[in-house]
This record gives C-alpha cells, structure tokens and sequence, in this order.
C-alpha cells in the first residue's frame, strides 16, 4: 500500500456510522410540488432534486470525487421501502449507527409530512392492501416461511432502509448496467439519443405518452448529473485555491479537470475511466447489491492504453483500485431489525466479476484481473467482493494469485463456475434463453446470482424456509410458530402408510407454499414497478432509451424478474432420509413417536434424538441421503420453474442463505435430522450442516455433484481451512485443481475461510484486540466482531477440512 491508502485505511476505524435525513427531506420537497404528474417524472425530478442539492465533500487523500451521502460514512434514511419508527431508530442507535438529536426529530417530521401527502406510499405500505387484507395470504406473511415475517399489516416486518448512494430507492435489484457505454461514449450520447428519440416520437401506438415521459425523465436526470459532476469539479477548484500543498494543489486541479468532463464525455484515460466508471456506481446505489460487473474487460481497454503510452504504472493503478476499495467500504446500508437478522455484519454485496470468458469462449483474463486481487489482498478490507469466474482454460496463475487472496483470511474472491451459469442462461425454454455468446457474458449480482449485464434483471429475491414448510406439512397445515393454520391439511401424518406417502404430502404442503411465496413476490414487483421508476437505471440496459420502458414494465431477452432462494435444503434432505430409514424401513420408531419427540423438542427424547442425529448425512458422499438432499432441490427448482412471474416467464430459483439460515432457524421447530427447535440452520444451500461433514473436501464436492445446479441463478457453498493446510504453493495448486474439478462438472459456486479457531474464539472474548479478523459468511466477507454472537458460532462450528 501507499501511504496515501494506509491513511485512508486507517481512516476507516470508525465506532459509529451517522444516518442523515438531507435525502429524505430533498425527496419530500419534489414530491410536494410534483404531486398529480406520472409517478415516473415525480421520480426523476426527485433525483434531479437531491443531485443538484445534496451536500458534496473531498476528503483528504482521495483522488476519486463522490462519497453516497451528506456526510462522511453516512447513510441516507430512505423513503421508499418503510417508515423509521422511533423503537426502530432506536435499535440502531443501540448498535453501531448514530443519528443527531436535531436529525431524529426532523426525521419524524419528514416521516409525518411524507405519509400527509395523499399521493405519496412506501413498498410495504403498497404491499399491505393485497397481503394483508387477504384471509389465506395474511397467516402465511406471518408465518416467518418467507423471511422475515411480517408482524403489521402497514409495517410489515418493521423498519425501513437507510443507504449511501445518489441514485433512487428502495435499490433491490439485482442488475450490472452497460458501464461501457458510459465510458466509451459519455452521458452526452445518451441525451443525444432521447433528444432524437423525442424529435421523432409520433402520437399513434397506446404506449407514446408513457415513452415522451420516460425520454423526459432520462434528460432531467442525465442533465442533473452532468451538473452533480460539474458540483465536485467547483468544489476541487475551490479547495485548490485553498490548498497550500503544491501536490495536493495538482491533484485537486486534475480532479477538477476530470470532472468537467466526465461522465459527459468519453473517458479517454485509466483515470478518467476510474472517475466516470466511479460516478456511475454511485448512481446505481443506494442498493446493498450494486454490481460493478466484469470491472477487468470493460476497463481494460483504458489500462492497455495508458500503459501502452506510459502515462500510467502498474503502481498507480494499483494505488486507484485501492481507493476504490476504501471507497466502497464507506457506501453502506442498514435495515429493520428483523431484516438485519438475515444480513448480518453490515452485509452488502458490492461484487467485482473477474476472469471467465469471451464471448468466443476463449479465456478472459488479463492483467486488471490481477491488479484487482493484489488490491484486494494488499488492503485487507472485507468489501469490495472479487468473484472469479473458472472454466477449464483459466490459467493456473490466475488460480494461484486467487488463492494466495484466499490464504491471506479474506475470504475472497469466492470462485464461479462458467459451465453451470452458462447452461442456466442458454439452456432454458425455448421462450426464454439466451445465445451462447451473450450467457458467456455472464457476472455476479448480489453475491452469487448470475446476471447478464445490461440484458437481464432481478428484481425481486426472496428467502424460502424449507425446514419450516416441512413442519408445517407434519402438522397438517399448522404452524406452530404463529399457532394458526398456514397450509394446505395434507393429512394427519401419524396415519401415513408408506414413506412415498408421506414424503408427497410434505412436498404438496412445499408447492402450495410456494405458491404463495410467489403470490407475494409478485405483488411486491407489481407494486415496485408502479412506484420505483428509475430512467437512469433502465437507460443503461440493453436498448434502454430506444425502448423508452423503465426496466420494470419491458420484457428482456431472457425473464428472471424474481427469484425463490431455498433456505436448509440440506436439514430438509437429512430429516428425510432419517424419518425414510428409522421409521419406515426399519420400523425402530412410529411416526407418533416422532411427532411427540419433535412436539417436546427432544426433551425426554434424547436416545430417539442421538440416534437421528446419528444417521448419515450429506456431505459425505453417502449416496442416499445424497440423492434426498438432490431432490429437494429439485422439487425447489421444478416448482419455481412452474409459478408464473408477473415481469414475465416464471420464477427462477435460487439457493443462498446470506445469514437469513439464523433466523430461518430460529423459527423452525425440531427437525428430524436431530436439530433442537430454534438452532441454526445448515449455511448457504449445498455447504454440509455444523460439523457433520466427516470425510474430508472432496466427500463434500461428491455431494454437492448429485445437486442438479444448473436450474439454479445461484447456489453457494462453503468450506473451511485451518491456515496450516495452505502454507505451500503446492498446497494452492492441490486446492485449485480440486476447484476447477467441481466447477467444470456440475458446480456453481465455491469460497472458503481460512482461519483459526482458536483465533474466532478468542476473537469472541477480547473483540478490541482482533478488529481486522475477516471471515466469509454467506456471499460476503465482514469483520468477525462485527458478527452476531450466533452467526459468529456458526462459522467457528463449520467444520475445518484438510487438504
């Protein structure tokens, strides 16, 4: 590191994060006097609004302008998603978010003045009309099978967001937008397209009106950039001025003379690039899931240039990457209590796709994909994230930096597999696939879920409790957690017969479910796409202006508007296969045995629950509970593929837990695999549960091979090393063939942890004496002290591999 990025690391140590209402009340302003005009002008306007508004600051050493909030590590209080309640804001100020007297005040006025405007509501306020007002989608909104449960009809689960970033709420999508475009060609073309765009529009199709407002609104906001930039180009002139040092004079000059003129025109250096590439993510925040995409092909072309002409050094980019890191760690968001138990330890998932292939199928990596994992391993910061793409011709090199990454204890880049995220975009329905040389373009979005830049979204994504559907299904209907019938009454299971018997009435019990799982994450979309317009978004996908659609009203190429993500597959899968063993086949306990043990929680059952608890279990590469654990899955993915998406085609599954496996778990009552009711849940989908993967890595890969992936936008696996396992580069090299074995046949996604147990232990009990102890929990690294003490024992009680 330079000691200009050791000061900004340094900087980072901060206790409290501020929560700012500058956003919020900027957005009332608009929206006051924008009232009566369509939703999507009143949106642009808005933007417009806090763009040309907003207080902009450079803080000492940065060479990159924007920051994502009125103040240093802020984090807007948005409008979009829920009211901040006073209990809700005080829950955060509990923990590590501050917020001035003067601010919370001003919040609850903004709150009141907000809900006073007729014309105005949030998500979960748009929400509730359908889902809470309905008699048989009401109990299951309570039941905690999609996370988290609702608990009000107008409140939902309680709380709101508060975000960093100048772009518009509520910023769920999983999306990466056309980065080149701006580079390459600057906002100026995109004006220049919707000023034609307007001059040739003719009043003869039912949707013209819809598209004058949409090419207006690109104008307003494009326009409003331009000036957002021109803002920070003025303030760097005036803090030249000021500057007695005649470095730092220089540099606040160039940075002044980059903002003149990006993102306006055409980058036409690596710096210039790095500016306008940096503006853009910002606008596509606040979002806990901004993508920057594939950084190393899009950018490359200004590095090879640069270097080619030296104007630039390795070390120089180097330094600016590095500030991206320091950058990106002070853009952050935080919701309600009940949502932040899914997303532990100030989750978010900023992720960086390396590597992979061309279009051609040739290999993709370059010299950037290794700068980017220096930066990564060099800085030490836990965001942000660096993905590798793997297919058969990634070189080993590439695979050999990654690992040292990996060996350093940050728990990144985690490793994709190309084949399996190239088969789930090209090898769909016949009505909705893709050619294999746009698939091959394939990044993250989120942590793990595969999108296409500029050619496909998600909008929605959704937690499914599986392990407490299945309870649900062996009480008949019951949720024992709300105390009120939830499901279908598939039958009184104690009266079952056979095991295929059973098993199709819990998986009745799942697909019903499931169905309303869906119900409900259509009515958010319906609800999204009504209320969260945003043209500066939707202009930078594939045809953006020349379709003058927000992205929420047009069907794509290729339809994924909403996934489904499976949460314990694997406990569903081990309980199964124990109740298919010990109570069918070899008769050793009834079914009302079971049910009374499950009821009592095991207590006074504890033999009954050894022995289930004993029984093999995924992970291990034993066959049948294997093939258990591969048909969950399979019922999760085929029933997806069945429900209607209101964007378009069908739900799309998935399989991430994030940390939602907590409180997933929490909510689950006692399950046949031996779990007490409230423990935690396995992580991830295809990781092993806590502890009971007992022959060795590639037990675990055999298993997770019998899991058809390819249906699946994403699915996720962790593994665990003790430090002393990957001291040699032969060690790396070992781990990297095993690696691309699993990524190449069948697998989608591998990341690991290396640490010490001992240390996480330690860690637990003297917090203030390990702050930089990265871990990987689900698709994202965070500090280990940050954790929550449950998901912190949920990592220490993975079990460690040797290689």
């Amino acid at each position: 590191m330079t000691d200009r990025v050791k000061r900004m690391k340094e900087s980072l140590r901060v206790n409290k994060y501020p929560l700012c209402v500058e956003m919020f009340r900027l957005a009332n302003e608009s929206l006051d006097v924008t009232a009566g005009e369509p939703m999507l002008l009143r949106r642009s306007k808005l933007h417009a609004h806090i763009l040309d508004n907003i207080t902009i600051f450079i803080e000492p050493d940065d060479l990159l302008c924007g920051s994502g909030a009125s103040k240093p590590f802020g984090l807007e209080m948005q409008y979009e998603y829920g009211v901040w309640t006073k209990d809700e804001v005080e829950s955060l100020k509990s923990e590590i978010y501050d917020i001035s007297p003067e601010d919370e005040e001003e919040l609850y006025r903004l709150n009141e003045r907000f809900a006073g405007n007729a014309l105005n509501t949030n998500l979960v306020e748009a929400m509730g009309k359908s889902l809470g007002e309905n008699d048989r989608l009401w109990p299951f909104m309570k039941s905690g099978v999609i996370l988290p449960p609702w608990k009000d009809k107008r409140g939902g689960s309680g709380g709101g967001f508060a975000m960093s970033g100048y772009g518009l709420g509520p910023g769920f999508s999983l999306v990466c937008v056309d980065y080149a475009r701006i580079l390459n060609e600057g906002a100026k073309g995109i004006l220049a397209e919707a000023r034609k765009c307007l001059e040739d529009l003719r009043y003869d199709s039912p949707d013209a009106i819809e598209k004058r407002s949409f090419w207006e609104g690109v104008i307003i906001v494009f326009e409003a950039w331009v000036r957002f930039a021109g803002r920070y180009a003025a303030l760097a002139e005036q803090m030249a001025e000021e500057e007695d040092d005649p470095v730092r004079k220089a540099e606040l000059l160039e940075m002044a003379r980059i903002c003149r003129k990006v993102p306006y025109e055409p980058a036409g250096s690596f710096r210039e690039a790095m500016q306008s590439f940096w503006f853009t993510f910002l606008m596509i925040c606040p979002s806990p899931t901004s993508t920057a995409g594939r950084f190393d092909q899009y950018m490359y072309p200004f590095y090879r240039k640069d270097i080619d002409e030296g104007k630039i050094t390795d070390g120089e980019v180097l330094e600016l990457l590095e500030i991206m890191r320091c950058k990106v760690m002070k853009v952050n968001r935080v919701s309600g209590k009940a949502n932040r138990a899914k997303n532990a330890g100030m989750a978010k998932w900023y992720n960086w796709t390396i590597g992979g292939q061309k279009a051609d199928g040739s290999d993709a990596t370059n010299e950037l994909s290794y700068l980017l994992l220096e930066a990564a391993r060099d800085t030490h910061l836990p965001h942000h994230t660096v993905t590798v793409r793997v297919h058969a011709g990634t070189p080993e090199k590439l695979m050999l930096k990654a690992l040292e990454c990996v060996r350093s204890g940050l728990g990144m880049p985690a490793f994709l597999g190309d084949e399996s995220y190239i088969n789930f975009f090209s090898n769909q329905s016949q009505t909705n696939r893709l050619p294999i040389e746009a698939a091959r373009d394939y990044c993250a979005t989120g942590c793990v879920d595969g999108n296409v830049p500029a050619v496909t979204r998600t909008q929605v994504a959704c937690f499914f409790i599986i392990p407490h559907a299945m309870d649900i299904a062996m009480h008949n209907g019951y949720c024992r957690y709300t105390k009120e019938m939830v499901g279908l009454p598939t039958g009184d299971v104690t009266r079952m017969a056979t095991f295929e018997e059973f098993k199709r009435a819990v998986y009745d019990e799942i697909r019903y479910l499931m169905s309303m799982a869906n119900e409900r994450i259509n009515v958010e979309m319906i609800a999204e796409r009504d209320l969260f317009p945003d043209v500066f978004r939707s202009a930078l996908m594939k045809d953006g202006v020349k379709v003058g659609k927000d992205m929420f009203t047009r069907r794509f190429d290729f339809e994924n508007g909403a996934v489904l993500g499976a949460v314990g597959g694997v406990n569903t899968g081990n309980a199964l296969y124990a109740i298919k063993k010990l109570v069918f086949d070899e008769k050793k306990y009834t079914m009302e045995e079971l049910m009374k043990a499950l009821d009592a929680d095991w207590v006074g059952y504890e033999a009954m629950q050894k022995e289930f608890k004993s029984q093999p279990k995924y992970g291990n590469a034993y066959k049948e509970v294997d093939d258990m654990v591969a048909e969950v899955y399979k019922l999760h993915a085929d029933t997806c593929l069945g429900l209607p998406c209101v964007y378009g085609d069908s739900l799309k599954p998935n399989a991430i837990s994030i940390s939602a496996h907590q409180p997933g778990g929490a909510l689950t009552g006692a399950t046949a695999d031996g779990r007490k009711g409230g423990e935690i849940l396995a992580d991830a989908s295809l990781s092993p549960d806590h502890g009971q993967d007992t022959h060795g890595p590639l037990a675990v890969f055999r298993s997770a091979m019998e899991v058809d992936q390819d249906p699946y936008q994403g699915t996720l696996m962790n593994m665990k090393f003790h430090p002393s396992n990957m001291k040699s580069e032969d060690d790396l090299k070992k781990l990297g063939s095993m690696i691309k074995t699993y990524l190449t046949h069948g697998g989608k996604h591998i990341q690991f942890n290396v640490v010490d147990r001992a240390e996480m232990e330690d860690a637990k009990i003297h917090p203030e004496e390990h702050p930089e102890l990265v871990v990987r929990v689900a698709g994202y690294s965070a500090y280990f002290t940050r954790l929550p003490e449950s998901i912190q024992d949920e990592v220490i009680e993975r079990t460690s591999q040797d290689l």
